[in-house]
């Protein structure tokens, strides 16, 4: 097979993947967040990310959205702002009373999703799978770091 041919392979299969758990996770997880604001719940509470520009980075959308969106969590409870210790004039995010509950329902479940279809795989492909996927993030952080992405 032609390396072209398996690097097709390679994106159909993780994008098949990633839609196939979007799916299910967003089908089994009974809260009344979008897809977007459990994203941001997950990069914040999981990620640690605090700040709403990187948010936006992350999330491929504009810092007013992202301040829009933590507005309305803000509101529920889910997202606290403070004030950034280290730089007064910023604030940072983290997860409200209600977001820690969420979050902590969300693990729960992804990682019962998740467990349901590892569990069905043999010990020796899951550390190839394993290791294969580490090596490949560590060459997307590379090339990040290279084009000046410090995130």
């Amino acid at each position: 097979m032609k390396t072209d041919e398996i690097f097709a392979q390679i994106e159909e299969n993780v994008i098949d993947i990633s839609l196939a758990l979007n799916h299910r996770f967003n089908s089994e997880i009974d809260n009344d967040l979008t897809p977007n604001q459990q994203l941001l719940l997950y990069l914040v509470g999981k990620k640690g990310v605090r700040h709403v520009k990187d948010l936006a980075y992350y999330m491929s959308v504009s810092a007013s959205a992202i301040s829009q969106m933590v507005a309305k969590l803000e509101q529920d409870s889910v997202i606290q702002r403070e004030i950034d210790e280290t730089n007064r004039r910023s604030t940072v995010l983290r997860l409200g009373e209600r977001g820690q509950t969420l979050m902590d329902e969300t693990d729960m479940r992804r990682s019962a999703i998740i467990n349901d279809y590892l569990l069905k795989m043999n010990e020796k492909d899951l550390l190839e799978i394993n290791s294969a996927l580490k090596k490949l993030y560590t060459i997307i952080r590379e090339e990040e770091l290279e084009r000046g992405d410090r995130r």
